[in-house]
């Protein structure tokens, strides 16, 4: 069976950390399955993947062009898009939607609601099967946009390499982007009532926060220095009013480190008994979660603990075992 997926984001956050551990995951199976990244010359690609050199401007008509030609050429069996966006192409197809929060949550660009709702009904009619990341967004799919034919793939996650621990430094540390549904505001003003400890925000730019008492800005780190913050951190933390998965919380289990989230349910779904919980619009409970987590070092220990044993049962073998099983039947 030749798979081709659309890879032009494999070196961003969120999509591309799923792209990379999909890809990898498939080729480890080693089914004899071929599979083809469709990417930009130059791009870096998974061993073991052949890489067709494709670009075009994301979420334009032009990519739905160029990227369908490109499918329609290379042959396949099954085109997998691991976002919203479906090509035009003759090939079977198989989507992956991580989430509605562009229907659901307020965005920067007002014309963004109706962009995403006409392409993700697109996705849902055209597709054989639709991928989803989280039993929370299944539930969504079916009841929002009518899926019928939704299989969920959690996303997997490989210990990033990191220095060992170091007790002595005391810092929350939030990993993502500042969009809206982040709700980074709600961290900044929990935090300010938290005494003796830094916020390390990792990932956008978050310019507005510079300079301000006790925030450190790192903006985009590499992996290793990723990992050295998640395995010192007291806790990372996930405010967010929606998420598709939460992949930071994932990653953050799987290197001990405990775990605040919001009560997203999504959210709950991936860190289970790993986290403390709190509603989205509660600055005080946030607070109060983040003191008691400052405060108590076996708190921590057990969430600590806790989480590594819960990310265990997510990795990219299961994920692209229930991926391959969704291309086959797509390939019908």
């Amino acid at each position: 069976m030749r798979v081709g997926m659309d890879a032009r984001k494999i070196a961003d956050f969120g999509i591309g950390t799923y792209i990379r551990g999909l890809l990898g995951g498939l080729v480890a199976l080693g089914t004899g399955d071929e599979y083809i990244a469709f990417a930009p010359a130059g791009t870096a690609i998974p061993p073991g993947v052949e890489h067709i050199a494709v670009d075009a401007p994301h979420y334009s008509v032009r990519e739905l062009l160029v990227l369908g030609r490109a499918a329609d050429r290379a042959k396949l069996d099954v085109f997998h898009a691991p976002h919203y966006v479906v090509p035009f192409t003759r090939v079977p197809l198989v989507v992956t939607i991580h989430d509605l929060i562009h229907l659901h949550q307020p965005m920067r660009n007002p014309l963004a609601p109706l962009y995403a709702r006409t392409m993700l009904r697109r996705a849902v009619k055209h597709a054989r099967c639709v991928l989803t990341v989280t039993e929370a967004v299944k539930t969504q799919l079916e009841t929002e946009l009518g899926a019928t034919n939704v299989i969920v793939t959690p996303n997997g996650v490989e210990p990033l390499r990191g220095t060992p621990r170091n007790s002595e430094e005391r810092f929350f540390l939030y990993v993502g982007n500042d969009k809206p549904h982040k709700n980074v505001d709600t961290l900044i003003e929990a935090f300010a009532r938290v005494p003796d400890a830094q916020l390390v925000l990792v990932g956008g730019a978050f310019d507005r926060f510079r300079g301000r008492e006790r925030i450190d800005v790192r903006g985009f780190v590499g992996d290793d220095e990723l990992s050295s913050l998640y395995r010192n951190a007291f806790a990372l933390v996930m405010p967010s009013f929606e998420e598709g998965f939460g992949l930071p919380a994932l990653e953050a289990m799987a290197h001990g480190t405990a775990v605040i989230t919001s009560n997203d349910p999504a959210l709950l779904e991936v860190s289970g008994d790993a986290a403390l919980h709190f509603d989205a619009g509660d600055v005080d409970a946030l607070a109060e979660a983040m003191l008691r987590i400052a405060r108590d070092a076996d708190l921590r220990a057990m969430l600590g603990a806790n989480g590594v044993e819960r990310a265990r049962h997510f990795t990219w073998k299961r994920c692209a075992e229930r991926t391959l099983d969704a291309y086959r039947h797509a390939a019908r």
